[in-house]
């Protein structure tokens, strides 16, 4: 029997879980076009107060000259990864149909506020397989406003339009 190469196989120590994916509506309706998804273990939810950091951070990028502006339409992922450790996905259609995406990170020991993930390399990760289940729904949420007139209203059902 042939062997796949290590990068094609998965760990034998790897044990897959369920987790449990919230919507929690668009980020800040005054400012932003955003919706928010939070990601975490069933036993570990995600805390206020790491929610509060993470609302700040984001809606600070959507303000500055580096993130997406704030009229972009899109969803952010909080994702908690573990004890500490948490990604941050901020995702914006762009390009007509095109999902663009920067991701941060925070640990709660050892930092303030989320940083931008480093990733070196060309071929990158994209989303986990929690993810994905928020990244389907959302694809066809936005190809149904595509589909649509694109009017302010059409804008508001995809706004509203969570998982």
């Amino acid at each position: 029997m042939n062997q796949l190469p290590e990068t094609l196989q998965v760990s034998p120590t790897y044990r897959h879980y369920e987790k449990i994916i919230r919507g929690h509506g668009v980020i800040d309706p005054t400012t932003s076009r955003l919706k928010w998804y939070d990601i975490n273990p069933i036993d570990q939810p995600i805390e206020q107060a790491v929610r509060d950091i993470a609302r700040g951070f984001v809606l600070g990028e959507m303000t500055s000259d580096r993130g997406p502006s704030a009229r972009e339409m899109g969803f952010v992922l909080l994702h908690r990864c573990g004890e500490r450790f948490y990604f941050l996905g901020l995702c914006t259609w762009r390009g007509n149909n095109e999902l663009w995406k920067t991701i941060f990170f925070f640990e709660t020991d050892t930092m303030e506020d989320f940083a931008l993930f480093p990733q070196d390399g060309p071929h990158k990760d994209t989303f986990c397989v929690w993810e994905l289940a928020v990244v389907s729904h959302e694809t066809q949420a936005w190809t149904t406003y595509l589909l649509s007139t694109r009017t302010e209203i059409q804008a508001d059902k995809y706004l509203t339009t969570v998982l």
